[in-house]
């Protein structure tokens, strides 16, 4: 007869078996996964040393090409510009560094730079006594956009003005008035060279950019308009930044839509979207030579660039 203490020592038995099996199993087990994975980390660990070794080849690549690149730029743009005066203007905000080097590669072309042009924060016009004073400089009225309008028409007129002779009265120089409220500021260049710019019929190049202080305003879009009203051969360049602002990367171009995206201004204004590499210092230099001769295009790499380069044959 099975009695009590069977029942306990079988059920005993039965607890122990279950343990010894999940023990059992479970070594087994856990060897098994153990292995494959050290094996999927071992052929991780491969691939990721073979995709650093040729990611280093490739940069090293890159290193080169950029290397010849910035060597060759200057024989590129040789002779492109000879004595070919050219206005240099920049919106504040934007990389002077960028700047520099570009007019250093319109230089290197043989353009006279007298320096570069800074447009102040203070064409935003957002406060009322930078409106007045810009007001009682060009002796403009009304609200904000017709002064601006009217400033800015002027600061065109004498960029494009052939040095005064002698024989007639100097009028005020609209450059140094708006130097000396704090609508201009100068750079990279001598009072002297910039009093007797042009020498000639100039070309200009306004650079601007996400980093640009006015990019809120419309004035770099408003002096563009006069300049292609003006008929003077002009190049927009953007000096691209994709850390600008604060969310996430602008769109390289953006700056450039005002123009790019007007079907009147663009073709009559040339624009280039990468001024901040050298390639796009030499797509600068080679639209300015194009651009006097009446050949407008859009280089770079965003929306409405049609080449990354001119055809410079």
């Amino acid at each position: 007869m099975i009695n009590f203490r069977f029942h306990l020592v079988s059920l005993i038995a039965v607890f122990l078996a279950l343990g010894l099996g999940i023990l059992v199993g479970s070594t087994v087990v856990d060897q098994v996964v153990v292995d494959r994975l050290d094996r999927e980390i071992q052929s991780v660990r491969h691939d990721s040393s073979a995709v650093n070794n040729t990611n280093n080849e490739l940069k090293g690549q890159m290193s080169q090409l950029q290397d010849y690149l910035n060597k060759s730029s200057a024989y590129i743009v040789d002779g492109r510009l000879t004595a070919d005066p050219v206005a240099v203007v920049a919106a504040k905000g934007v990389s002077t560094g960028t700047v520099k080097a570009t007019v250093d590669m319109l230089r290197q072309a043989g353009a006279e730079v007298p320096g570069v042009l800074w447009l102040d924060t203070k064409w935003s016009l957002a406060d009322t006594r930078d409106l007045q004073a810009l007001a009682d400089t060009t002796d403009a009225s009304g609200n904000a956009t017709a002064v601006r309008t009217v400033a800015l028409r002027q600061f065109v007129h004498r960029l494009a003005a052939l040095p005064r002779t002698a024989k007639k009265k100097a009028p005020p120089d609209v450059i140094a008035m708006l130097r000396s409220k704090g609508f201009l500021n100068y750079s990279d260049g001598s009072n002297a060279s910039l009093a007797d710019f042009p020498a000639s019929s100039p070309r200009v190049l306004v650079i601007t950019g996400p980093d640009s202080q006015l990019s809120t305003t419309p004035t770099v879009a408003n002096l563009v308009s006069s300049l292609a009203a003006a008929k003077i051969p002009t190049v927009v360049a953007e000096a691209y930044d994709a850390n600008a602002g604060s969310g996430s990367a602008p769109a390289r171009a953006a700056t450039l839509q005002a123009v790019r995206g007007d079907r009147t201004l663009s073709k009559s204004v040339s624009t280039v979207d990468d001024v901040e590499l050298v390639q796009g210092q030499v797509a600068t230099a080679l639209a300015l030579e194009q651009v006097a001769d009446g050949q407008v295009g859009h280089y770079g790499y965003g929306k409405g660039a049609a080449a990354p380069l001119p055809d410079h044959s």
